[in-house]
C-alpha cells in the first residue's frame, strides 16, 4: 500500500510539545513523524506511475506556511483499531492549499487537514486527554516544504521518497 504525507517543520518549542504528546499516545510514533496525510493508504496498480505523479505535483507546488489553530477529536475511518484521534486542525487559510494538494494527488471526498497527536481505541480515552490538554492558546505554526511517499506492508511503514516542493 502507498500513502502520501506532508511533514510540517515546526518551531522547536512546538515540535517538542507535539513530540511529547505523540511519544506518549501515538502507536505510530516510531514509524512516522507528525504529519498531514494527503493520500490515505491504498493499493496502487502502478506504483511507479503514482511515484511520478507525486513528483510532478511537488514540482509545481510551492512550499507553504501552515497554522493549526485548534485541538479537536475526530474519528478515523481508515484504522478501526485506533478509531478516535486527538488532532491539531489547520486553520481556514492553511486548509486551502493543503486541500488543493489532497485533490491534485487524487483525493476525493472531504478533507479536514490535521496533524494526528494521539490514537485511541475507545472514545472515553480520547475525550479524557482532550479535556486534560485544554485549549491550544495560540496557533501552532509550521512550514510544509516537501511531500513524502510511504509504503506500508504488514504494518511496517517505510519512506520511499521525499519530493521537495519546487516553486
Amino acid at each position: 500500500m502507498l500513502a502520501v504525507i506532508a511533514v510540517p517543520e515546526f518551531a522547536d518549542s512546538d515540535a517538542a510539545w507535539i513530540d511529547a504528546i505523540r511519544r506518549a499516545h501515538d502507536p505510530q510514533y516510531e514509524s512516522v513523524p507528525a504529519h498531514v496525510t494527503l493520500v490515505f493508504p491504498f493499493e496502487s496498480a502502478d506504483p511507479d506511475w503514482f511515484a511520478g505523479h507525486v513528483a510532478s505535483i511537488a514540482a509545481v507546488s510551492a512550499p507553504m506556511e501552515v497554522d493549526f489553530d485548534r485541538l479537536a477529536r475526530i474519528e478515523n475511518p481508515h484504522q478501526p483499531k485506533y478509531r478516535f484521534l486527538n488532532v491539531l486542525l489547520a486553520d481556514a487559510a492553511s486548509a486551502i492549499p493543503l486541500t488543493a494538494l489532497y485533490r491534485s494527488l487524487g483525493g476525493k471526498g472531504g478533507c479536514e487537514p490535521h496533524v494526528t497527536l494521539t490514537r485511541f481505541g475507545a472514545v472515553f480515552s480520547a475525550k479524557a486527554l482532550e479535556k486534560q490538554m485544554g485549549e491550544l492558546g495560540r496557533p501552532v505554526q509550521g512550514r510544509v516544504a516537501a511531500l513524502e511517499l510511504l509504503s506500508i506492508s504488514h504494518g511496517a511503514i517505510r519512506r520511499e521518497q521525499r519530493y521537495e516542493l519546487a516553486i
